[in-house]
């Protein structure tokens, strides 16, 4: 009867320290399609106000442990709401090249207005980095009233081959 009492308090111990670890899900491209999906669709419905949802740090579309996140930007290329780098907040993005020379903003605007939706894939230092590694993001044309956003989530080491493979329905973007 002891061991069967100590086995289960060993068990309760494991479930608490989980559980206040906090469990999350790993970073997958199905996530960062899922999640930029959401946010288009918590700001087709609230507007302005869903900004403060999406970049709540506690909130659902700060997720992967951090790694994943969702960020919004208008046609007019400026970055609206950035949780991760709030100074990219109000600036023009347009410009912003990656090593290979894609202009990946204006890359993303281009592919939502013609397809609404898909996936981009450029090159970025990852946090902490210099060199650039292949990233790929997914982004969302939404409105809100007469207003155009583009809800967006990335993740790295992921490749334009890897996205086609994985979803063959998918818009993918090619400056070629």
């Amino acid at each position: 009867m002891t061991r069967k009492i100590y086995t289960i308090i060993i068990a309760a111990v494991m479930v608490v320290a989980f559980i206040s670890k906090g469990y999350t899900e790993p970073l997958t491209p199905e996530l960062c399609k899922q999640k930029a999906k959401a946010a288009a669709a918590l700001i087709k419905a609230e507007g302005e106000a869903a900004f403060d949802k999406i970049k709540d740090p506690k909130g659902e579309f700060m997720f992967a442990n951090g790694e994943g996140y969702v960020w919004i930007h208008n046609l007019e290329g400026k970055m609206v709401m950035h949780p991760i780098k709030p100074a990219l907040d109000g600036t023009n993005v347009l410009d912003l090249r990656d090593v290979n020379g894609v202009y990946l903003f204006a890359a993303m605007n281009e592919l939502v207005q013609d397809k609404g939706e898909g996936w981009v894939p450029y090159a970025w230092p990852k946090p902490g980095q210099k060199e650039s590694s292949p990233k790929i993001s997914y982004v969302v044309l939404v409105k809100h009233g007469d207003k155009n956003y583009v809800a967006g989530s990335g993740m790295y080491d992921v490749t334009a081959a890897d996205i086609a493979k994985k979803f063959p329905g998918d818009a993918l973007y090619s400056d070629k």
